[in-house]
Formats: structure tokens, C-alpha cells, sequence
């Protein structure tokens, strides 16, 4: 499915390298001013909620029953979509046959776990009683009865699960009235985030000091992956091209001496690195490849992109945007040039350089938020728990991108970690 960690370290590292290369060979970073034409492949973008945001996808693209989540304050939820009544009762039956044997064998307080169901289809689990004797976080003495808690909730095909957390029943179950299974092409008029399957009614509050992080793997035609976050951001953080380049500086002696060792082959190119604007949103774009040789007539080829944008805080607050979208090579043959796409005989299912960046730049070009997603609360009170219920239109598919002109973690998994100079990182 969608790209992970090991690819995502492989991303890093060559992108490592290639500030070494860089040192030693004065390589010129460049933003091709080339354009790529419509196709197909662009020609029925379908606009999708991600989050707070909407973005536009080509057609025919995809995502696993467990490909969104997202981190509220302290409550972690994830949500699988096609799950039935039954299926779910049958998952809350099992689990909490689990949580009740664990509370039985435990040797903290002896009180049995507890359970709940503060709405039709929902469940919450208390259990693992334990004193707490001394300082907490602040250095301030409390003698407590501390437990964790965890909660489902089945609505209309998609289960929404909220992890496991220390003291946070009445949490959950505030949280419960908020959630709402979503079609696929369904847009919320409410202020609030979509999840696949879902919808998350709430404000945009920089004031109650709460996390708000989201993420989305996507699968596109052509083998690519694409991943989306955004975060609520009280300051704006370090701008993507000045980490890169800091973190490139610091491995450079290290990516030197692992190239030195016999046999190495690898290398990368710079296609993209400069600032982007799309919209009113002023962020950086980073696009790559990376060669590896992983035996004589064996070579793996990463090509990815990466749009950032910082976020703002007030007086005008805009949510972090991440956008990345990543494909993989396997070929026999070594590319002309480390880094390069390879041949369109060399490969099968995977894009031309000129399919992916038009497809790159036809998603990234349509980035925008969602009207009334960024709602603040209203003023002089805080937002209700259970605000009101989402009112999507019937249909978002269209047939054009947006507006004129985000780290690889989730979207390049399935790949099985070889035996080679990266492993020793």
C-alpha cells in the first residue's frame, strides 16, 4: 500500500547523500520551469475532504479500510471504514473479554474494570486501577487512583477506535457525540476535520491548547503513493529546505564513508528545491531521486516529492500542510544517471517523469481548505462538546484542479529492508 518507514529512511538518507555529492561535485539545484501536458491521468481530478482541507486527486484513486487517523488533544483515533454492526459488536465482545482478563491478573488495586456506553453502538473501557504516591509532571505530590481508558463507536460502516489513555473516560466520551461516518464524495458544511469514512465536528481553536494532527495515505494510479498532513501550529516551525539542508550538512562525513565501502553504488538528483506558492499559502517543494544498486543487475530507484507549508498562528491561524507523494523503481538496468526516472522499457506500471510530475503538480496546485473548515469558536465561550451535524452536498467530483499554485513516514511501506550500506545508519 502506501509508502512507510523504510522507504522513508531511504528517502532521507539518499537525500543525505546527495549533499555530499552536492559538496564534491557542485551540483546546481534548479526548478525546471518545463510544464507537462494534460492527460488522462489529470483530466477527471476528484475532489477530496482530507482533514481541513480539500485536495484533488486523479480518478481511480485509493485507500486501505485504515488509512486515515488522527491525534486530538490526547485522545489518538483511528477509524476503519466497511466494518458491520455485527463485526463491530463481535470486536467489542473479544476485546473487552481482554481487558477484564488483564484487569484479573493484575496486581495493582483489586477493582474490577469497568465499561460503559455513553451513546447507541459505543463503548468505553476503564480498567488497570493503580496508585499513584509522588510528584507528577510538575513536580507536585499527588496521591491518586490513576487507570487507562478506551472507546469505540460503530456508525453506518465505519469504527471509530480512540486508543488507549491515562485517565481519560469523560474525555472519550465527550469526544463520542462529535463523530460522524461520511461518504467518500461528501463535503461537511460544518467547521471540522474529515477522516476516511468519517467526519470530526470541531472548531479550529488555537486558544484551548489541544493537538490537532492528521494524517492520509492514498494509493494513485501509476504505483504511486501520496500521504497528507496538517497540524494546528501555534508558531510556525523551521521551514522544510533550511532542515534539509541542516541535517544534510550534519551526515555528509558519515554518507562519505559509507560510499567509500566497496561494492556502493548510489546516488541522487535534485530535480526541484525551491519556494512554492500555492494560493495564499507560501510553501517549499522539495522533489528527488535516488539511486541504489542492490546487486550486480539489481537497482532500486526512489523518485518523491514533498510540498511544506509552516502554518500561521495569530492573528490569522492556519493549520501546517505536508504533502508527499513517492513511486519506486526496480529495474536491471542502471539508470543513465543516479537519480534518474528510469527508461519506459525498463519499468512496467510506474510513471514517465513526465506523468509524475504533471500529476505532482496537479494535486499540489489544487491544495486549498475547505470554506468553514477554520471556524473559530464563537467568541466569549468555549465550543460545545456535540456541535451541529455535518450538512455535506451530494457530489465533489469535478474535472479540473484548484486554485493556481508534506515526512514521507506513512505512504512507502511493503518494502522488505535489504542487507545494505543504508541498514547501517
Amino acid at each position: 500500500m502506501i509508502v512507510r518507514r523504510h522507504l522513508l529512511r531511504t528517502f532521507f538518507v539518499v537525500s543525505a547523500l546527495g549533499a555530499c555529492i552536492y559538496g564534491w561535485h557542485h551540483w546546481r539545484l534548479t526548478h525546471p520551469d518545463r510544464s507537462y501536458a494534460m492527460s488522462e491521468l489529470t483530466k477527471n481530478m476528484q475532489t477530496h475532504c482530507v482533514g481541513r482541507l480539500l485536495i484533488d486527486l486523479p480518478a481511480g484513486t485509493s485507500w486501505t479500510p485504515q488509512a486515515s487517523g488522527a491525534q486530538l488533544g490526547d485522545v489518538a483515533l483511528s477509524v476503519t471504514t466497511g466494518v458491520s454492526q455485527r463485526e463491530f459488536l463481535e470486536q467489542v465482545e473479544q476485546r473487552w473479554k481482554e481487558v477484564e482478563a488483564r484487569q484479573s491478573n493484575s496486581e495493582d488495586i483489586k477493582r474490577p474494570a469497568e465499561r460503559s456506553s455513553p451513546l447507541d453502538n459505543s463503548a468505553v473501557f476503564t480498567y488497570g486501577f493503580r496508585h499513584a504516591d509522588g510528584p507528577d509532571f510538575y513536580g507536585v505530590w499527588r496521591n491518586d487512583i490513576n487507570y487507562d481508558a478506551e472507546g469505540y463507536f460503530w456508525r453506518d460502516g465505519t469504527l471509530f477506535k480512540i486508543k488507549p489513555q491515562l485517565n481519560g473516560t469523560d474525555e472519550i466520551a465527550k469526544l463520542l457525540p462529535r463523530l460522524h461516518a461520511r461518504a467518500t464524495d461528501e463535503i461537511p458544511k460544518s467547521p471540522g476535520l474529515c477522516l476516511s469514512g468519517a467526519f470530526v465536528e470541531g472548531y479550529y481553536d488555537l486558544a484551548d491548547g489541544e493537538q490537532e494532527d492528521v494524517s492520509w495515505g492514498f494509493v494513485l494510479p501509476r504505483k504511486l503513493g501520496v500521504v497528507v498532513r496538517h497540524a494546528l501550529v501555534w508558531t510556525p516551525g523551521q521551514p522544510m529546505l533550511e532542515k534539509r539542508r541542516e541535517s544534510d550538512i550534519e551526515v555528509a562525513g558519515l554518507i562519505a564513508r559509507l560510499l567509500s565501502e566497496p561494492g556502493v553504488v548510489a546516488g541522487r538528483k535534485e530535480y526541484r528545491a525551491s519556494k512554492r506558492v500555492v494560493g495564499d499559502l507560501a510553501g517549499e517543494e522539495y522533489v528527488m531521486g535516488g539511486t541504489e544498486g542492490e546487486g550486480p543487475h539489481e537497482f532500486k530507484t526512489n523518485a518523491g516529492g514533498e510540498w511544506d507549508f509552516v502554518g500561521r498562528g495569530t492573528p490569522t491561524p492556519l493549520p501546517s500542510i505536508n504533502l508527499a507523494m513517492d513511486t519506486t523503481y526496480l529495474t536491471s538496468r542502471k539508470p543513465s544517471s543516479l537519480g534518474d526516472f528510469p527508461n519506459a522499457e525498463d519499468v512496467s506500471g510506474g510513471p514517465t517523469e513526465a506523468e509524475f510530475f504533471e500529476i505532482w503538480d496537479a494535486i499540489i496546485n489544487s491544495v486549498r481548505f475547505r470554506p468553514g473548515a477554520l471556524t473559530p469558536p464563537p467568541a466569549g465561550r468555549k465550543p460545545p462538546s456535540s456541535p451541529t451535524s455535518p450538512n455535506p452536498v451530494t457530489s465533489i467530483h469535478n474535472s479540473k484542479t484548484g486554485t493556481d499554485d508534506y515526512s514521507m513516514e506513512e505512504f512507502l511501506a511493503g518494502l522488505s529492508s535489504s542487507e545494505n550500506w543504508m541498514d547501517k545508519l
